[in-house]
């Protein structure tokens, strides 16, 4: 617990009551995708397509942290970087730490900063945002207890 910091926890709307079904969330997105983001960059793309747990934190006025944890739906990585879908909108230039699952025992722990988002109207959800991430740190390999 850091000192002088109240913390106030938020759960991302993306979590409804379970892990987020990524097919009906991804139906109407992946083409609208491709043609809405050119490839920004010269290294090779590979696709996740599965559900991390993440954490984003803020801090408010220096006082307050805010932490709100939740899943994405990982779209593809690069060597220096993710596409994710979350429920919320985060900051440009916040910092997000993903969980990702590497095995079936062992996990990831990346640390990326959000470059850009877009917005993704998708029916079933509501909206859906795309967050362009680049790599600060990572991966951390660990295993689940």
């Amino acid at each position: 617990m850091i000192i002088g910091m109240k913390e106030v926890i938020h759960e991302s709307s993306m979590r409804r009551g379970g892990n987020l079904n990524a097919e009906a969330a991804v139906v109407g997105v992946r083409k609208d995708t491709e043609a809405s983001c050119p490839s920004r960059r010269r290294e090779m793309r590979v696709s996740e397509q599965q559900v991390c747990a993440y954490s984003l934190c803020d801090s408010l006025d220096g006082e307050q942290a805010t932490i709100e944890q939740g899943e994405v739906y990982c779209i593809n990585r690069s060597e220096h970087g993710i596409l994710v879908m979350m429920g919320d909108r985060p900051q440009e230039r916040q910092l997000l730490e993903l969980h990702i699952a590497e095995t079936r025992w062992e996990y990831s722990l990346s640390l990326y900063e959000v470059q850009w988002t877009k917005i993704l109207p998708v029916e079933s959800y509501g909206k859906l945002f795309l967050v362009g991430c680049r790599l600060v740190f990572g991966a951390s390999r660990y295993e689940a207890v």
